[in-house]
């Protein structure tokens, strides 16, 4: 039950960590540059507090992967502000939680899941959810559906990305824990970030304080701790392919979010496909109660 009560308290922070980007005007880089800073920042604290604790874990050359898990992470949080900015918040977290099913299926064969959890409920759940995202996709002319295809590709991606960081993410969890690799996955989201940015002969965003859009970007940061510190507890309780799903709960969340307060889709006049999408992304997540044998 606890494993549970962690997914589903991540899934609030993942629903709440990405709005700070529907209000702010920097570019996708720069704003998740300075969001990974502060993530950076807030998991370092994290892993000092815990020390004080006696909380101490071992270290692993296994946190090798949460470097490569940081790069993939980086590319695709980019893509999906990209997605963001290009077809809105409530549609582009539909497409990008494909996560949870790629992450399931992946789990399920890499971390040799199935021995403990039925695949075909693993499945449903991911067609489910495609179909959800399918009735979320609202287009009121042959120009926006085009725009929207294109935010979705880019969303998907983002998912890929984020369902294989999940995997490698529970792995790292079972073998070296929580905080040691939070700082060391966040760390290398920062420098991949930055690093690229220096590439494409930018220059590093400045951090202005003072700055409305620097502020919600270093927000966003600390709001993604949450979703990332709960996510990585709910590991040490749960399978991956369970956990990471129950997670994509933010649809609820998001959707509301989108649709009520930024009035991306109108709730009068689509409201039949949005409690059809509701229903199946519900019902996705539902048929995770039966995974577990």
């Amino acid at each position: 039950m606890l494993g549970f009560i962690l997914a589903t308290v991540s899934s609030f922070f993942y629903s709440f960590y990405v709005v700070p980007r529907k209000l702010s005007k920097l570019k996708p880089l720069d704003f998740s540059f300075l969001m990974a800073m502060a993530f950076f920042v807030c998991s370092t604290v994290l892993y000092l507090v815990q020390h004080l604790f006696n909380f101490q874990e071992k270290l692993s050359p296994i946190l090798l992967l949460s470097v490569l898990a940081g790069a993939i992470w980086a590319f695709a949080f980019v893509t999906f502000v990209k997605a963001i900015d290009s077809i809105g918040l409530s549609r582009s977290n539909q497409w990008k939680n494909l996560q949870g099913p790629i992450a399931a299926v992946l789990s399920l064969i890499i971390l040799s899941e199935w021995k403990t959890t039925r695949p075909v409920f693993v499945i449903l759940a991911g067609l489910a959810v495609f179909i959800s995202a399918l009735c979320f996709t609202i287009s009121s002319s042959k120009e926006e559906a085009k725009a929207h295809r294109a935010g979705a590709y880019l969303a998907v991606l983002a998912g890929v990305g984020f369902g294989i960081v999940a995997v490698m993410q529970k792995y790292v969890t079972t073998h070296t824990g929580v905080y040691t690799q939070q700082m060391v996955w966040s760390f290398s989201i920062f420098i991949c970030l930055g690093t690229y940015i220096l590439a494409r002969g930018k220059k590093l965003p400045r951090l202005q304080l003072y700055n409305t859009d620097t502020k919600l970007a270093l927000g966003a940061g600390v709001l993604y701790l949450g979703a990332s510190f709960f996510q990585l507890q709910s590991y040490k309780h749960l399978p991956a392919s369970i956990a990471f799903t129950v997670i994509q709960l933010n649809t609820v969340w998001t959707i509301a979010i989108g649709v009520y307060y930024f009035k991306e889709i109108s709730a009068k006049k689509y409201y039949r496909r949005l409690i059809l999408g509701m229903i199946f992304a519900l019902s996705g997540i539902g048929a995770l109660a039966l995974a577990k044998k």
